[in-house]
């Protein structure tokens, strides 16, 4: 098959959405089919690069087209970078002739027009990877007022797209669930989980590497929030719990990567006069394995005005670096879900800064415990979830061929096995499990 893949950011840059696009890209160019992908020169930390940086080879062919890399800082360069990217892109694909499937993701969002443009003029088949909801996300994070003429335009031009797709691949139930209340039928959907892009995260030794700059946490209890603090991240909790535990120096939290809040995360540490916490700049992709591992536990979290728009996907690097997850936010979502049915950590409502610290305080006493809940999650990343399992999950989507649909586990038989079993949780089954909820 001929097939186009499209979205503004493709490897070698460093965009998660790139990253995750470049493993289904070699897994269509393994299995013979011949791929094509549109990307931009624009570089998603600023910056570009060349029009002929590849990769390319045999079967793959990446095609960047030279839209606008003014930024992500001010919202008129990104829709400038956007509308440059719809119309060059539109224009290269046309030029390339005919694709029996295009693959479209929502980076930029609304990017599919481009594969329903050539759907409604070449028949090519329109497969949509909603890695986030628009405008729903914007709207639940105020970007755009939800009865503004903005919002009725934007609501207008998904439903379309929608509408107008053969496929869309869902990032987890709850997304699956809010794409059917949207009117989508169910037999268009299909659930596949993320994964760690080149499943470049496995569990190393907490020891295996020094943090940079920040040798003396060697010792320390470290609580870690690695990746982007965004809007659509809560942070008032986590905060609230460093607060809480200051007085405690045997716990260590550290903030790794950038983003829109972590200015005003800054300033949260400074307002509550915190001296256990640290602040990090954002790693490569090739020290993800090193940085993750250097936690003994790490963060989670989500506002609840976002359940089903996205899914946080650190979790899933988290999962594969073998160590705790504590999730802040809706105990109704594909993070608590994941939590729970791996066992490998607990999830918090916002504003349970109390029980959150508790929790943290009682994982650093008893490690063994901690690695326990690691493990844990390691095992369950292995046998449900990775790369292995949802690019085939995609492929199949992509070409239409049968294929396993659904990589998401049985929560509640994985609870009965348990209970069957006796293998429940040891470190405090009574209190960490509160909340009865399934996928």
């Amino acid at each position: 098959m001929r097939i186009l893949l499209l979205n503004q950011y493709y490897p070698p840059d460093t965009a998660a959405t790139g990253q995750l696009l470049g493993d289904v890209a070699d897994g269509l160019v393994g299995d013979g089919h011949e791929v094509h992908v549109i990307c931009s020169t624009g570089r998603y930390g600023g910056g570009t690069l060349g029009r002929s940086c590849g990769p390319n080879s045999n079967g793959l062919r990446v095609h960047r087209v030279g839209a606008t890399a003014r930024g992500r800082v001010r919202a008129l360069d990104r829709l400038l970078d956007w509308g440059s990217y719809y119309v060059l892109a539109g224009k290269r694909a046309l030029q390339l002739g005919h694709f029996d499937t295009c693959l479209a993701l929502t980076t930029p969002p609304f990017v599919g027009a481009v594969g329903l443009l050539i759907k409604r003029l070449r028949g090519t088949r329109l497969v949509l990877w909603s890695m986030d909801m628009w405008p729903d996300v914007a709207q639940a994070l105020g970007s755009v007022r939800r009865e503004g003429l903005a919002s009725c335009a934007l609501g207008r031009v998904a439903a379309a797209l929608y509408s107008g797709a053969d496929r869309v691949i869902s990032l987890g139930p709850t997304m699956s669930q809010r794409l059917a209340a949207r009117g989508l039928p169910t037999h268009k959907i299909t659930t596949v989980h993320n994964w760690v892009p080149a499943e470049a995260v496995r569990p190393l030794p907490r020891g295996a590497w020094q943090l940079p700059g920040l040798v003396s946490l060697n010792g320390s209890f470290v609580v870690m929030y690695s990746g982007n603090m965004g809007m659509a991240h809560e942070f008032e909790t986590i905060l609230d719990a460093a607060a809480l535990l200051k007085e405690d120096r045997a716990v260590q939290f550290v903030f790794a990567g950038g983003g829109k809040r972590r200015a005003e995360v800054e300033a949260g540490v400074a307002v509550r006069g915190l001296r256990n916490v640290a602040f990090l700049e954002s790693r490569p992709l090739s020290e993800l394995a090193q940085l993750l591992s250097a936690a003994d536990v790490h963060l989670v979290s989500m506002r609840e005005e976002v359940l089903g728009t996205l899914v946080p996907s650190k979790i899933y690097g988290i999962l594969a670096a073998g160590r705790p997850a504590l999730f802040v936010g809706p105990p109704r979502c594909e993070v608590a879900d994941l939590i729970r049915a791996s066992g490998a950590g607990e999830s918090f409502r916002a504003g349970e800064a109390s029980r959150l610290a508790s929790v943290i305080r009682r994982l650093a006493a008893n490690q063994v415990d901690a690695r326990r809940l690691g493990q844990a999650g390691r095992s369950h990343y292995e046998r449900f979830l990775g790369r292995e399992r949802s690019v085939a999950s995609i492929i199949a989507v992509v070409t239409g061929s049968r294929g396993p649909r659904r990589f998401e586990p049985d929560v509640q038989a994985l609870q009965r096995r348990r209970r069957q079993s006796g293998r429940t949780q040891t470190f405090l089954s009574s209190e960490l499990h509160t909340h009865e909820n399934g996928l």
